[in-house]
């Protein structure tokens, strides 16, 4: 017999999941309550966190902490990692567009989610489910979510990358009707956005071809929150030589890093990461750093930029490639900036940095 392409295999896999949770009851997890805006994650496994438990929820979490939002992630569905501060969420490995449908008005009744995060459709695309119908199979969903929960503001994403070819063609066509699918809505009143998710991602984020790895989950979360927050996050890796460097420090690899690296054994009076960032004008900004530390207490590093001290960046202890956000708030000039990192209080290790602009509050977080 001849070998299975791995995408190939993957589908029947997944496939064969989605049966098996199809065919039995959906367990019922015991929802945490944490307060505040109730946010639905809602899709298949890249939304439950396949390969990487949480998956983009994680460091979503993390940007909403950092920024010192209280919300509440609800969903049937339960998992991830500590540094995910709540679990729940409605993600289920292996369901298409249609499946996710048929159960989605109840889900969002029971739950009465302010803020629905929707990625769905890889399921569809790697099955070649009918993909020519998907996108209006994606518009009686959005219609049946915004009919069941008028109050809501659904942000839908189009998909992410996916190896194949093939797979990945019926992707780009899926992708291209989802903005007016979502606009189409919009002009009827419905309370949907668009999120280009697939620009945030390459193939090198995938783990397996399909699922995103720690890093490309990581990417998915920045692109939600920038939706979220009404301004682009952008990223910057402590790895790349374009705008990075290192001085008596090292660039480990890490699997759940970003980029694959990061600047770890800033240990030394003279050790730093240094960014040359150029910035689009002179103000204020919102600086996230993911940062990792297993100290068992808080570490920080000494912030200078352009040469002026810049106060303490400090991360809390969830374990080594256990990223957390640390919010700071920078000013900078347009053009370049010089931001350098130097070792502060004990240890942490530094994946890479975002950038926002700050800007008014909305009413989705």
């Amino acid at each position: 017999m001849p070998a299975r392409h791995p995408v190939a295999l993957l589908t029947a896999l997944l496939c064969a999941a989605a049966t098996l949770l199809l065919a039995a009851p959906v367990a019922e997890a015991k929802a945490e309550s944490d307060g505040g805006v109730r946010v639905m994650p809602l899709g298949d496994s890249i939304t439950d966190g396949f390969n990487v438990p949480g998956g983009y929820r994680s460091d979503l979490w993390q940007y909403l902490a950092a920024d010192g939002h209280t919300d509440d992630f609800v969903g049937s569905q339960s998992n991830g990692p500590a540094r995910l501060g709540d679990h729940d969420h409605e993600g289920h490995s292996g369901w298409r567009i249609d499946q996710i449908d048929a159960h989605a008005a109840d889900w969002v009744r029971a739950a009465a989610p302010r803020t629905i995060l929707l990625h769905i459709g890889t399921n569809d695309m790697i099955q070649n489910y009918d993909p020519a119908g998907a996108p209006a199979r994606l518009s009686g969903l959005l219609d049946h979510l915004t009919t069941a929960a008028p109050g809501a503001d659904v942000f839908v994403s189009d998909l992410v990358p996916v190896a194949d070819p093939a797979a990945e063609e019926r992707v780009r066509r899926f992708n291209a009707a989802v903005p007016g699918v979502v606009s189409s809505l919009a002009a009827k009143g419905r309370r949907v956005h668009f999120v280009p998710m697939h620009s945030a991602l390459t193939t090198s984020d995938l783990a397996d071809g399909v699922h995103p790895t720690g890093g490309g989950y990581s990417r998915m979360a920045a692109r939600w929150y920038g939706a979220l927050v009404s301004s682009p996050v952008t990223r910057w890796e402590a790895e790349n030589p374009d705008y990075a460097r290192v001085h008596h420090a090292d660039l480990p690899s890490s699997p759940t890093a970003s980029g694959g690296r990061k600047a770890g054994h800033i240990d030394h009076a003279d050790s730093y990461l240094e960014y040359t960032i150029n910035a689009p004008y002179t103000g204020g900004y919102r600086m996230y750093v993911r940062a990792g530390n297993g100290m068992g207490t808080r570490c920080g590093h000494l912030l200078t930029v352009n040469g002026e001290p810049a106060g303490t960046v400090t991360h809390p202890s969830m374990g080594w490639d256990e990223w957390t956000m640390t919010g700071v708030d920078v000013r900078l000039r347009q053009g370049s900036n010089t931001l350098r990192f130097a070792k502060g209080d004990c240890y942490a290790e530094i994946d890479a940095i975002d950038f926002a602009t700050l800007g008014a509050q909305t009413p989705w977080i």
